[in-house]
């Protein structure tokens, strides 16, 4: 009981953000990206938080139990991705001076183009929306108990009061209260897993694979894993330097806050992975009979709740509760970040095109 208590304290204040952030949107420049006023701190916090969901408690942790170091390729891949941002991309997103991505699309490659990635990317966002609350849904299913629907619906509903009540200002100081809301539970889980272990040697001695804690086990061919760490890299550094993803650094006070906020990602993408992981070793050295678990609704994919193995026996009572609310947070930043960004497409680069040219510009 107490730990739902805390997850509803953690909407209840999502809830206040957005009440409180109400008034601070004049017009649609302020309502979809803060007016371009935003300072470095906030806006890397919702850079970090766009590339953050549940999967890194769920998915990425069973990975970390079974695999060992290979997941954390996938949170490298994001740094160097910031680390290009910092250096070119997030200084030439905030010298566009747009109100939304797709606008500065249409300014390079025209109006066709515009509509293209308009209705190409919209859709995909709430497509992606969907497989995250998904995710999220089975497992607050096999923790709380809570039906699937039960949850989706709430957790949409909040997300959608939220980021519509207060807009840019309201998503971006609640992605900077989940960023440290994160950061809290996996440090502490950190701290904990390195006293109980006696340091971090005992832990990768005892919770990676024997044979091969790089690669994990199963792997064949070493050529195979280094052609598969090349295409991981690749793949995070096109999801963080695009036009469509370029709003990150739109709402940024000047181009120097803009590149600030970059290299804070950056750091905080190198930084978190060690401190996220340890918790998943150290189940991996004390807890590896899966089967004692207690967790048979989750059938296959049990290991997906390695990191609440971990707070469930080893932090006081309470903490379950505030590791589902981190897990709520790193789902609902990312939706929160790209509701807002695509109410300012639909309306600026469909409403105002095709339907109502005249479309005020002042929010009243």
């Amino acid at each position: 009981m107490l730990d739902v208590i805390v997850v509803i304290v953690y909407f209840f204040f999502l809830m206040v953000i957005g009440w409180l952030f109400r008034t601070f949107s004049k017009d649609t420049n302020d309502y979809f990206k803060g007016g371009g006023k935003m300072l470095w701190w906030m806006v890397g916090a919702t850079a970090f938080m766009t590339q953050f969901s549940a999967w890194s408690f769920t998915g990425a942790a069973g990975k970390a139990f079974t695999d060992g170091l290979s997941v954390m390729v996938v949170f490298l891949g994001n740094a160097i991705g910031y680390f290009a941002n910092y250096l070119f991309f997030a200084a030439k997103a905030r010298q566009m001076r747009v109100v939304t991505p797709i606008e500065g699309v249409r300014l390079r490659f025209g109006k066709v183009n515009e509509q293209v990635f308009t209705w190409a990317a919209v859709p995909y966002s709430i497509l992606q929306a969907g497989i995250w609350l998904n995710g999220l849904a089975i497992f607050v299913a096999a923790v709380f108990k809570i039906s699937m629907p039960t949850t989706i619906v709430i957790t949409g509903l909040i997300v959608v009061l939220m980021s519509a009540s207060g807009g840019a200002w309201a998503v971006i100081a609640s992605d900077f209260l989940q960023m440290v809301i994160i950061m809290a539970v996996s440090f502490v889980a950190s701290m904990v897993a390195i006293v109980k272990s006696g340091g971090i040697e005992p832990i990768f001695a005892n919770g990676l694979p024997d044979s091969s804690p790089i690669t994990g086990p199963g792997i064949n061919y070493i050529g195979l894993f280094a052609i598969w760490v090349i295409a991981s890299f690749a793949k995070q550094f096109m999801t963080t330097n695009n036009m469509i993803d370029s709003y990150r650094y739109m709402c940024a006070k000047d181009t120097k806050n803009a590149r600030k906020a970059a290299l804070l990602a950056c750091i905080l993408m190198l930084v978190g992975p060690i401190i996220w992981f340890l918790p998943d070793w150290f189940v991996a050295a004390n807890y590896a009979d899966t089967a004692a678990w207690n967790l048979e609704s989750l059938g296959k994919s049990i290991t997906d709740a390695t990191y609440y193995i971990f707070v469930h026996n080893e932090l006081p009572a309470g903490m379950v509760g505030l590791m589902m609310a981190a897990m709520f947070a790193a789902t609902m930043s990312s939706m929160d970040s790209a509701l807002n960004r695509n109410a300012g497409i639909l309306v600026r680069n469909f409403y105002k095109v095709f339907i109502n040219s005249n479309f005020p510009h002042l929010l009243v």
